[in-house]
Parts: C-alpha cells; structure tokens; sequence
C-alpha cells in the first residue's frame, strides 16, 4: 500500500513538474515574440525615419509658404516698359495691381505643349495687358501632364522668391527649352538653366537644387483639380472660365473692356494665333 502511494505521489510530482516546463516554455515564447515584435517595430520606425529625411525634399521640400513681393518690367502696348508689382503666394504668382478691376486665373503647365503654344502665342498680349494697367494676371503653375513640369515650376517659384524681377525671363527660358530634353531634367539641370538666365542668389540656387518647391506645385495641382479645372492651359476671368481662348490682342481687350465697363482700346493690329486645344490631365511616367 505505501508503494503504491509513493507511486502515486511521484506520479503526481512529474505531471505537475510537465505543467510547470509547458507554462515555462509558453512564458519564454511569449517574451521572445514580445522583443522580435519590439525589435521590428523599431527597425520599422527607423526605416520610415531614414525614408522621410532622403525623400522630404522632393515630397514636401521645405514647406515654407511662398510669400514675396517686389516689382517687375513689363511691356505696354506702346512699345514702352512699366514696373508693375508681383506677389508670390500660396494663392500663386500675381502680377499687376492687385484692386484692377479684371482679374485673370491663368492655369498652366510647363509640361503641356499646348500651354507653349498659347504663351508663344499670346504672352505678350497678357503683358502688355497689365503693363496698360487693364487688368492683373494670377498665374497658377500646376502639374497635369508629366513630372517635369513639377520640377520647372517649383525652379521658377523658388527664383522668384529671391529675384521676382526674373519672372518673365525665367517662364520664357523654361519654354524655349525643348520638352524633349526637360523630361529627363533633375533640379540640379533646372539650377544649371535658371543661372543662365539670370539667378545669381545664393538662397534661390539652393531652394532651387534643393527642389524646396516641388510641394507647392503638387499642392497647386491639387487646389486645381478640386477646384474643376479641366486642363491647360485654362483661364479665368473674375472668377468664370472663358471656354474658348482669346487668340489676339484685340478680342483679349474686348473681353477684358467687357467686364470692366470701359472701352476697349485697341493696340497696334496683331496676326491671329491659332486657338491650342487645353490639354487635359494625363498621367506619364515620371522621369528620375
């Protein structure tokens, strides 16, 4: 009788000495799979730190809000030149008086052939616009068709916060550059060209290289796109989209004289431009 009851009791003992290593072992599992899951979540948050610190540039750049102001020389339709102002905002780039009594929304992107074309066009006409102090041009530079033309407007926006008086020259020299070449540009290729035209700042050349700007055209694009707007190039005059382009100087003024109650007054006869077709959004590969 006590053998058996010694049996039982070492019996007994080892089952309870199995229990005892099966909870040990499922403790020992649980604390491993604890630090594995602290280690990856770690290793996580360290990747995503490294990853925004090399791509903030390019997606956010510096953040800082546009917000410049000086002068720049326009041409008149007399053949003369005025110093109007220019106000760089999150709002886009205002040139002429802000009170005039016509305002133009003008939608574009260095990236659309057909916003070359109507600027190749008709640029001079919206010049000498506000340089006879008729109206005021807000343009908005936004990305439709292929990345380049985020890259070329944030270069531009980031010169002119330093010398807004290269406005003008800058957005012709970005257009007298084959698109060809621009679509495999870097920022770096953009620092290149807008120093050839005239960006001697230290500060621009960085934001430039630096790609500070490429925000603020993905957001412009965004407002755009929310907003309604079609394609590019698009205008607006006092708030309502003109649906067919202006193709001359003459019936630009008409409009313009239209809805500020004054007669038109027409310049020197200028040729007819053929009307471009607004290029709507599409998407492209980006370039590196």
């Amino acid at each position: 009788m006590a053998t058996k009851d010694r049996d039982q009791i070492r019996k007994l003992r080892e089952e309870a000495n199995a229990l005892r290593k099966q909870e040990e072992a499922k403790k020992r599992r649980a604390r491993m799979l604890t630090q594995i899951g602290v280690i990856a979540a770690a290793v996580l948050v360290i990747a995503a730190v490294v990853v925004v610190a090399v791509m903030a540039p390019t997606w956010f750049g510096n953040r800082n809000v546009p917000a410049s102001q000086g002068t720049v020389a326009v041409a008149t339709s007399t053949g003369g030149t005025a110093e109007v102002p220019i106000a760089v905002s999150e709002e886009g780039v205002l040139i002429g008086d802000p009170n005039a009594a016509v305002k133009i929304d003008y939608y574009l992107d260095f990236s659309c052939s057909y916003c070359k074309d109507y600027h190749d066009a008709m640029g001079h006409e919206y010049e000498t616009l506000v340089g006879d102090g008729e109206a005021a041009v807000n343009f908005h530079f936004i990305r439709y068709v292929n990345d380049f033309g985020t890259r070329a407007g944030a270069s531009l926006i980031a010169a002119i916060q330093h010398q807004p008086e290269l406005f003008f020259t800058i957005m012709d020299g970005i257009y007298a550059t084959p698109a060809q070449d621009q679509v495999n540009w870097n920022f770096n290729n953009y620092t290149t060209l807008l120093s050839s035209l005239g960006v001697t700042n230290s500060d621009a050349i960085s934001s430039i290289t630096n790609g500070d700007y490429a925000w603020y055209i993905s957001d412009s694009t965004q407002k755009a796109r929310s907003a309604g707007v079609p394609g590019t190039p698009s205008l607006y005059f006092n708030g309502e989209r003109n649906d067919s382009l202006p193709t001359d100087g003459a019936s630009l003024r008409t409009l313009v004289a239209e809805l500020s109650g004054a007669p038109a007054e027409t310049p020197a006869e200028t040729p007819a431009a053929e009307t471009p077709a607004a290029e709507t959004p599409a998407e492209t590969p980006a370039a590196n």
